[in-house]
Parts: C-alpha cells; structure tokens; sequence
C-alpha cells in the first residue's frame, strides 16, 4: 500500500441496535438521513450501512447491526455537528424510534489515509 498523504480528520464512527421490527420504510429513512447529514458544514464522507457477518466470521457484533461513519474535517467540526439542527433531527426522527439500545459512538483523529492514490 502507498501513502495517501491528507490532512488530519476525525471520524466519527456510530454502532446502531435497529429494531428487528424495523420496516424496509424505516431503513429508507435512516439511509436518506445519513445522507442528509453531508449538508452539515465540516462533514467530508458519510457511510451507513448494515453489517454483515459470513459463515467464514466470527460474529462480534454484539448485536449492533447497522455502522454509520462521519468524516470531519476537524474537531471543531465534529463539535459542530455534534450539535447541529440538522443532525439532532436524524437522530430524532431516524434514528431513535427504530433503535433497540443506546448507540455506540467512537472519535479519533485520522491524520492519514492509507491505500492506492
């Protein structure tokens, strides 16, 4: 692998317990929030999706069965988003009525990225 020199980010990494009962419905809505989210000033990247385990893996997913993950260009973004309108509205009307447990949340700071140019 080479380097792919960048500057420093955070990312922003979100374990999510969805409901079993969660409908297809729900899930649109959750992907469109996620989506709506890059709109925040300071978010670079966003990725959701549901995490899956093969019969070659061992399960450790703790029940956590979607992953979505932020990309910021800093921490002062990160505590903007934090408490940005638009991200307190996915996580109300998206996010907590399918949840099935608190999420799971992890920061840290990325200052470079690893992989072909």
């Amino acid at each position: 692998m080479s380097l792919n020199e960048s500057e420093p980010a955070v990312e922003h990494v979100v374990l999510l317990k969805v409901k079993a009962e969660a409908t297809e419905d729900d899930i649109e809505k959750l992907m469109n929030g996620a989506k709506s989210l890059h709109a925040i000033p300071g978010v670079l990247t966003v990725s959701v999706g549901k995490v899956f385990v093969e019969d070659f893996m061992e399960d450790r997913t703790q029940g956590h069965n979607y992953v979505l993950a932020v990309r910021l260009s800093s921490k002062d973004a990160l505590k903007s988003y934090k408490d940005h309108p638009d991200h307190l509205k996915v996580i109300k009307e998206c996010l907590a009525p399918i949840l099935s447990a608190p999420p799971l949340a992890v920061d840290w700071v990325s200052p470079q990225i690893f992989g072909k140019k």
